[in-house]
């Protein structure tokens, strides 16, 4: 089973110039676009031990007579709620939202960096893939907790 960078985006741009870098740096993990929260959501709750790191962006566009999309918020939400176990990675102009759904994950003890998107795709580049790599790399080095680990010593 490969292991997946799972990634909420609509725009077709920055899909294609995600798919491009991490095709380039990070060929041997699946990547996983979703376009709409229902569809992360229900891909999360399916595949989550497969995620090397999710990446939210917040605002969705709602395409003429399509379903309402939803927001990274929603999936947020449905992660907030699993056991922590892979790195997550906001990347949302909507500075507040994003603020807010760093907030929720990391109260719920998820590892969450937050960057945001400026002038056209060179973000992407410049901070977005090094944030990625960042959380690839940082969960790898973290030692895996035991249940005794966790428990409070009596």
């Amino acid at each position: 089973m490969p292991m997946t960078i799972a990634i909420l985006e609509d725009n077709d741009e920055r899909i294609s110039a995600m798919q491009c870098y991490l095709a380039d740096k990070f060929p041997f993990f699946e990547v996983r676009f979703f376009r709409a929260a229902n569809e992360a959501v229900e891909w999360i709750r399916e595949h989550a031990s497969q995620i090397i790191c999710l990446s939210l962006d917040h605002d969705l566009e709602c395409p003429a007579g399509a379903p309402d999309p939803g927001c990274g918020r929603d999936v947020a939400e449905l992660v907030a709620g699993l056991q922590p176990q892979f790195p997550i990675v906001i990347h949302s102009t909507n500075v507040h939202a994003a603020i807010a759904m760093e907030a929720l994950l990391q109260e719920r003890g998820w590892t969450v960096s937050r960057v945001l998107p400026y002038g056209d795709l060179a973000w992407l580049a410049e901070i977005w893939l090094p944030a990625i790599r960042a959380a690839i790399v940082g969960s790898a080095r973290q030692p895996a907790t035991t249940a005794c680990e966790a428990s409070p010593t009596r």
